[in-house]
């Protein structure tokens, strides 16, 4: 019987500092506990190497976090042992792990290639000091240029860099500066996000209270355009609303969530998506580390969607592709005719030129790609 691919994220929770925008489960550094955590990583892996391994292939890794560079070369060593021995792990599977300007040197980098990560995601936000220091970020533009000249110099032929924008008082120029120091680096691949506010953040108190005051939508716009006009003008290919490439360099773990495809979470706050069934562990490391211990999983929520949640998910998620969705595909994957079901919303889409269907595809309009949050609405 084929294996069925399988992306495998896997969550470490530690950072040396909590960013003001930052809203993922993430916690200060605790020596103590990490060997311990590693522990509990590695029997959550054996639980469900028992139900997935023998069905499965494993395609794509993904470290994330918090900061996974805060552990040590052998604990990140001995997280992927534990993966390639459990599960059946494709030959040329991606694997990549994220790292923080203020966490690596030249030789944990050639360590970490060396065990075989081959791929890094370099959480890198601005090469602007006034930006960074806003932003509340633990390192400054020389640690950024360094982590990048580290990590080639280790070997890593796949980088990634991330970059936010519509920063509180940036400016057209100051950003267009970032794009060009970021291509100056020579990337494999570009995130750039637009920076959002999220509830319970130190941002939100402080937007709350006045003291935070975020660009006018139009100049949020302004920067967005002129990052698709900068860096597909350099050769990027920009596949999903909020990442760019170069052929063939598109992160194939995302692409597993944009497609709403299988995907497991392994460590605290981890989310699963499995033949419609989604489920997440609990956040604080200290209780996952525990209750893993106990009863070799640490899920606190789990829920099998219903079939028109299941869509209305799918559509989101694939409206974030640049290539849109295969309605092929979809009818296949759900048993329905996508253009009775969503025949009013077509129309009205349509008419208000938002999206494009071509080619057996669904995608949106460059247009609708600019209001996508509301156009992808229309469809949940």
């Amino acid at each position: 019987m084929k294996k069925q691919p399988l992306g495998l994220y896997i969550h470490i929770p530690y950072c040396i500092h909590k960013c003001g925008y930052c809203d993922f489960n993430s916690h200060p550094i605790k020596h103590d506990e990490m060997d311990h955590y590693i522990d509990a990583l590695v029997a959550e892996m054996k639980h469900y190497a028992k139900i997935y391994s023998k069905t499965n292939i494993i395609k794509t890794i993904f470290l994330g976090g918090g900061t996974p560079t805060t552990l040590t070369v052998y604990q990140l060593e001995r997280i992927l042992k534990e993966c390639v021995k459990k599960f059946k792990v494709a030959p040329d599977a991606e694997i990549t792990v994220e790292a923080n300007p203020a966490t690596v040197d030249v030789e944990l980098m050639k360590s970490i290639r060396k065990t075989g990560y081959n791929r890094i995601s370099i959480g890198v936000q601005s090469f602007d000091k006034a930006e960074l220091k806003l932003l509340d970020r633990a390192h400054g533009p020389e640690e950024v240029h360094s982590t990048v000249d580290c990590a080639r110099k280790a070997g890593f032929d796949n980088l990634s860099l991330d970059l936010m924008f519509a920063i509180p008082n940036q400016s057209l120029s100051s950003w267009e500066s970032n794009l060009d120091k970021a291509l100056e680096k020579n990337p494999e691949h570009l995130s750039t996000y637009n920076l959002t506010i999220e509830q319970g953040t130190a941002f939100s108190r402080l937007q709350s209270n006045g003291k935070l005051i975020m660009p006018e939508d139009d100049h949020q716009l302004d920067l967005y355009k002129k990052t698709i006009e900068r860096l597909t003008t350099k050769g990027f290919h920009h596949y999903e609303i909020s990442n760019f490439a170069h052929q063939g360099k598109e992160c194939k773990h995302n692409i597993t969530y944009w497609r709403n495809t299988n995907t497991l979470g392994l460590g605290a706050g981890a989310s699963s998506y499995i033949n419609g069934t989604r489920f997440k562990n609990i956040n604080l490391p200290a209780h996952y580390i525990r209750q893993v211990k106990e009863e070799e999983t640490a899920v606190e929520h789990s829920e099998t969607l219903e079939p028109r949640q299941a869509m209305g998910e799918t559509i989101m998620l694939g409206l974030r592709l640049l290539k849109g969705i295969s309605i092929h595909q979809f009818e296949s994957r759900f048993q329905v005719s996508f253009t009775n079901l969503f025949k009013k919303i077509i129309y009205s889409l349509k008419e208000k030129e938002l999206i494009l269907i071509e080619d057996d595809c669904l995608r949106l309009s460059p247009k609708g790609l600019f209001l996508a949050d509301s156009v992808i609405l229309e469809f949940i």
